[in-house]
């Protein structure tokens, strides 16, 4: 249980962090995608400062549970961020939450609850790997270097879901290679990571999901650009939880329950990130912030 409080803890974080950094993203004059200079220019920030501290914070419970946890567990929770970030949202506007923010928050707990009641995920000792993992690490480096090619063409809200999107492919990499990383410190040491591609491999992969991220909240509203990556990032790294590290869930008949769960929890989470109280928060809005 100790992992899955740590998971919901960082939920909470990480969404509160969020929120406070795609409004002052928004503020910056217009960038290319994936443009470096995007952070630099929100370096001068204190709002996106606060809120890339309070992420961090997140990042680090995030990786704490997902070190102690596993992945089919962890994941899902982590993706109820999305609740936090619109509580976030709303308290800063002095809104209310409506119908629709019920349902999705009773849909994402329902869903993520259900699914971990279910599904009964179970680890392995060993890692039991289904491929390589210059395959799944090689196709999702295809996947962004198209994606992001493909973004800087479309308009702002297609922009912002297409690299949230991608940084949510990104991110969920990052989860399993942290997962990667626990296991050889705590088979082989500390000492042994220096040599071990997988922390090298998780020192590129993560700033990139980071510019991504940002490029996302630079581009669009909040309902735009937070969807895909909390829903796309617990999904891969629970995959590759399933794939590369032998994690199970219960299969035969619960299969058909475990997956109109998931898509119960996904929806809430879309449900939620493409709130109108969300949406309402505008760039007029973010300058007299």
């Amino acid at each position: 249980m100790i992992p899955v409080f740590i998971a919901l803890v960082a939920a909470v974080v990480v969404g509160v962090g969020a929120s406070h950094q795609q409004v002052a993203a928004r503020q910056e004059e217009p960038h290319a995608v994936m443009d470096p200079r995007l952070v630099l220019r929100l370096l001068r920030r204190r709002r996106w400062l606060i809120g890339v501290a309070i992420t961090l914070g997140g990042f680090g419970l995030q990786a704490a549970a997902i070190a102690t946890g596993r992945l089919v567990v962890v994941e899902p929770l982590l993706a109820t961020q999305v609740l936090f970030a619109l509580l976030a949202s709303v308290r800063h506007s002095g809104l209310s939450l409506g119908r629709r923010e019920w349902f999705g928050a009773a849909a994402t707990v329902v869903g993520v609850g259900g699914f971990l009641v279910v599904a009964a995920p179970t680890a392995s000792d060993s890692a039991s790997q289904f491929v390589p993992w210059s395959v799944p690490l090689g196709g999702v480096a295809v996947v962004v270097i198209i994606g992001v090619m493909a973004a800087s063409r479309m308009g702002a809200s297609r922009r912002a879901l297409t690299l949230a999107l991608l940084a949510g492919l990104a991110f969920g990499c990052s989860d399993a290679l942290i997962k990667l990383v626990s296991r050889i410190v705590g088979d082989l040491g500390v000492g042994a990571l220096l040599g071990h591609w997988g922390l090298w491999a998780w020192l590129v992969i993560s700033p990139v999901a980071f510019l991504l991220q940002q490029s996302a909240y630079h581009a669009s509203h909040l309902a735009a650009a937070l969807p895909g990556t909390s829903s796309l990032q617990p999904t891969t790294a629970a995959l590759l939880g399933v794939a590369m590290f032998g994690e199970h869930v219960r299969g035969g008949g619960a299969v058909p329950v475990e997956v109109a769960l998931v898509a119960l929890a996904l929806a809430g989470v879309v449900l939620l990130a493409s709130s109108p109280l969300i949406e309402g928060e505008r760039l007029s809005d973010v300058r007299r912030s």
